[in-house]
This record gives C-alpha cells, sequence and structure tokens, in this order.
C-alpha cells in the first residue's frame, strides 16, 4: 500500500465512535502516506496556538505518517497545526501517489451557492481568527459546535456530486490520472476517461476510505 486516503471523519473527542474507530485505523494502517482531505475534525481549532485537548489524540497518532493535509470546511484551520511535518499542505495539490499523477482537494470548491461562499469566507477570514482565539479554549468549543451543527445521516447532495464528478472529468482530461474530492459523504472510487475519480466518503455513516497501491485504486470500508 503506497497511500491511505481519508476525508469526513468527523472526530469529535473521546466520546465521538468516528473518533474512536479512526483512532484504531491509524493504529493498524500500514500506508507511509496518509492524506488527510479534509473534515477530519468536526470543530477544529487552535485557540492561542493550542489545539483541543479533545482532538489531541488523533494528533499524536498523525505524526507517525508522512502527512498530506487539505483543509476541509470544518477543519480549515487544521493545515496550520503540522506546518514543516506535513509533505503537502494546500487547498488543492497535485503530487504523485503511488504510480499516480494525482489532484487533491477537499471537493467543496463546487459548492458556488452564495450563502456557501459567504459563510466560509468570514470564517476563513483573519477577523474570524482574531476573535477566536480571544475567546478562549472553551468558547471558541462551543462557538464552533454551534456554527458546524449536528452531525445527522442524510442522502448527500445529488447536485454537489455531480458536480464533483464533472470537474473530475476535466482534470482527468486535463493530465491527472487520479482526482480525489470529499466533502459529499458520497463515497465512490469509479474510472473515468482512464482516469481514477475517488471520493473517499464519510465516517459519520460508511467509514470508508481510499488505498493507492502501484496504479491502481480502491475503496474499502474499515470494519473496526
Amino acid at each position: 500500500m503506497d497511500a491511505a486516503i481519508v476525508s469526513d471523519v468527523h472526530c469529535d473527542g473521546p466520546d465521538s465512535v468516528a473518533q474512536q474507530d479512526f483512532l484504531r485505523f491509524l493504529a493498524g494502517c500500514p500506508a507511509p502516506t496518509l492524506v488527510l482531505a479534509g473534515d477530519i475534525f468536526h470543530a477544529f481549532w487552535a485557540p492561542g496556538g493550542v489545539p483541543f485537548v479533545a482532538y489531541q489524540p488523533v494528533l499524536d497518532a498523525l505524526r507517525g505518517f508522512d502527512l498530506v493535509v487539505l483543509p476541509g470546511n470544518h477543519d480549515f484551520h487544521l493545515p496550520a497545526q503540522f506546518g514543516l511535518a506535513a509533505a503537502s499542505i494546500g487547498t488543492t495539490i497535485e503530487r504523485r501517489l503511488g504510480g499516480l499523477s494525482a489532484v487533491l482537494s477537499h471537493g467543496d470548491e463546487v459548492d458556488r451557492s452564495l450563502k456557501y461562499r459567504l459563510f466560509h469566507g468570514v470564517l476563513r477570514g483573519p477577523g474570524f481568527s482574531w476573535l477566536l482565539d480571544r475567546l478562549g479554549t472553551e468558547l471558541a468549543w462551543e462557538t464552533l459546535h454551534r456554527l458546524a451543527g449536528p452531525l445527522g445521516l442524510g442522502k448527500p447532495d445529488g447536485a454537489l456530486v455531480a458536480a464533483q464528478r464533472a470537474l473530475a472529468g476535466q482534470r482527468i482530461a486535463g493530465g491527472a490520472e487520479l482526482v480525489v474530492m470529499g466533502h459529499t459523504h458520497a463515497p465512490s472510487c469509479e474510472r473515468i476517461d482512464g482516469g481514477w475519480f475517488l471520493n473517499p466518503g464519510d465516517w459519520v455513516e460508511h467509514r470508508t476510505y481510499g488505498v493507492v497501491r502501484g496504479r491502481e485504486v480502491e475503496l474499502r470500508c474499515f470494519e473496526g
């Protein structure tokens, strides 16, 4: 196994079943490279430079991997936590995984709605960062969870899934051999015009992740 790819785990503290399962997955994962394709945490921040203690066990477990870190809409502050310890950091990353030339992103770039753009523009801005740092740990945790909302099961947004597939086709036509996008909680692994499109899925419902071995890509389910 050359690389494992996960997204949308939504770890949320020691009582979170997803976080417990993800820690078991990390403990047994043989891949040297681990792609974190966004929303690994449900509401990540590090007020004053110190991450929420509820997430520290996961951060500790991640440090054993060659990390590729992509910010999601729930943990867009995560990449700063790893700094130079990560092999790659960015909203869209082009790099080789196994024997494939890959284009990696969280996948929320397909949501062009004004509401989404405005809301996340504010959350990703310096003003919001300044505010959370001054609220302190407890109030920052509460504020982020109110904004993130509860985790609920439901069907993926069909329009966003279709938009991701279309974008994957464009990136493959542009030379990518593997395109990775999460965000929609719609696990899939398919061939498009000779390339691979992988949505690693989520750990709220599906417990799925992607595996790259050489030039082959596979979607697997973690069963503990």
